[in-house]
């Protein structure tokens, strides 16, 4: 991947590249972004061109040995650092490992580099053992912290990285990005707006597979009633099945409370979920658009809890309580 075929960050590559045209390359950076908006690809493709060893116009040549191991993800000066397997975590134990390797000189390229990814999850101890690497950078070396969530991250690793905020891909970029993929340009046009900016999500979507989902957590939400605790606890455990599972439920529901504070604002301009339109203007309805706001907040706010260490079920629970009673106005 060559730095100038990111698509859709074109702000972000142009920071880089002017940055690379006048060697002022970071040591540490902090990518945040949702997931599948190109943190990764940029990361890599940054590394590419600073591993190249024939660079063309100021960007990596892609045929060099150097940017084919890279490719394949066999260059022995990338590290690529994330909990293990049986792990949430990344480990005290690992990071002393990393800095251990960052120690050494490089193998084949000019430098090493490291991609960290989430970098939310290093806990506090693994995350002030990288302070020092932060701190004190190998001459050699360039770190990059992957997140969808900078402030779960340490205030002093944040400082210490150059921070840069990657967007949601604009729809027509998806749609075009899942044509090079192969999908008919028909479907494609039907599928990116679900996609919620993230090409990662849009190469997994199922169509009929994703609309059920989407259709069953309206119902849910609907019949939430707080008066009848029973529905909010057989809904939680409905929906609830692991933490990775309810982020991407919360991802869902932001795009379906979002289209109802569409509906009760602005009107159908604007609605991702154009299949629900019916069953999302009945709902909408029942709220007033303060509350509707409040509701989204609420989403956004059991996501952040659930990508720390909140119990998903109890998230749920707690989420679907509070949307009722906005809904109610009590």
């Amino acid at each position: 991947m060559q730095l100038g075929t990111v698509k859709g960050q074109e702000r972000i590559v142009n920071a880089l590249t002017r940055s690379l045209a006048a060697n002022r390359v970071a040591h540490a950076y902090l990518f945040e972004g949702p997931e599948g908006c190109g943190r990764r690809t940029t990361a890599l493709a940054l590394i590419q061109v600073l591993f190249c060893t024939q660079p063309v116009n100021g960007d990596a040549c892609g045929s060099c040995p150097s940017c084919r191991k890279l490719a394949t993800g066999n260059h022995p000066d990338l590290q690529l650092l994330s909990p293990l397997p049986d792990k949430r975590d990344i480990s005290i134990e690992q990071i002393r490992e990393l800095q251990q390797v960052l120690s050494l000189r490089p193998y084949e390229a000019t430098r090493k580099a490291c991609l960290i990814e989430p970098a939310d999850r290093m806990n506090e101890k693994s995350a002030n053992a990288l302070l020092k690497t932060l701190e004190e950078p190998p001459g050699h070396a360039i770190i990059i912290l992957l997140t969808t969530q900078a402030d779960l991250l340490l205030a002093t690793i944040r400082s210490r990285c150059q921070h840069l905020r990657f967007s949601p891909l604009q729809d027509q970029v998806i749609e075009e990005l899942m044509q090079l993929n192969g999908f008919e340009p028909a479907l494609a046009a039907e599928l990116a707006p679900l996609a919620e900016g993230s090409m990662e999500r849009a190469l997994t979507l199922e169509s009929e597979g994703d609309e059920s989902k989407r259709r069953e957590l309206l119902a849910c939400l609907a019949q939430a009633d707080a008066r009848q605790i029973s529905t909010i606890f057989d809904a939680a455990e409905s929906l609830s099945s692991g933490r990775e599972e309810t982020l991407i439920l919360c991802t869902l529901l932001i795009s379906l409370v979002r289209d109802l504070l569409l509906l009760r604002t602005v009107g159908q301009s604007g609605v991702t979920n154009r299949f629900l339109a019916a069953e999302l203007s009945a709902e909408a309805v029942r709220f007033s658009p303060e509350n509707i706001m409040a509701a989204l907040e609420l989403v956004l706010n059991t996501r952040r809890v659930v990508q720390g260490n909140a119990n998903p079920k109890l998230a749920l629970e707690h989420l679907l309580l509070g949307y009722d009673r906005l809904r109610k106005g009590i």
